[in-house]
């Protein structure tokens, strides 16, 4: 696999997929949630944490799919080819319907690395 996630920190090589698993937890009862139909879960990837806009934006239903006890994101090749090798920051927010927000993970590095190989160049 061209991604790792340890301790919040993704590493993904540059132009590969990836399907991270996001478990969230009650911070009352310690058991798992999943957003409802009007929540909003929203994955953001930035350069710096001052950016105005962001440089890969995934929400329910677009690029994170609720599953029966967590949420899967989904990470397409197109996703990371054009961002030059480095690390950018991103963090995943929660709002529910209610309006009560919650940053289940907070602004944790995001690691674009490079390849070899490369789609089209032989």
């Amino acid at each position: 696999m061209g991604f790792s996630v340890i301790r919040n920190r993704i590493s993904i090589t540059r132009g590969d997929s990836a399907q991270i698993t996001l478990t969230i937890r009650d911070r009352v009862t310690g058991g798992l949630f999943v957003p409802g139909p009007d929540d909003r879960l929203t994955f953001t990837v930035k350069r710096n944490l001052s950016d105005e806009s962001p440089l890969v934006v995934k929400t329910l239903d677009n690029g994170i799919v609720r599953r029966e006890q967590d949420c899967l994101l989904l990470l397409a090749p197109e996703d990371t080819a054009h961002l030059p090798f480095g690390t950018y920051r991103y963090d995943v927010e929660l709002v529910l319907v209610s309006g009560y927000t919650d940053t289940v993970i907070p602004p944790s590095p995001f690691i674009v690395t490079g390849e070899v190989t490369a789609h089209g160049k032989v």
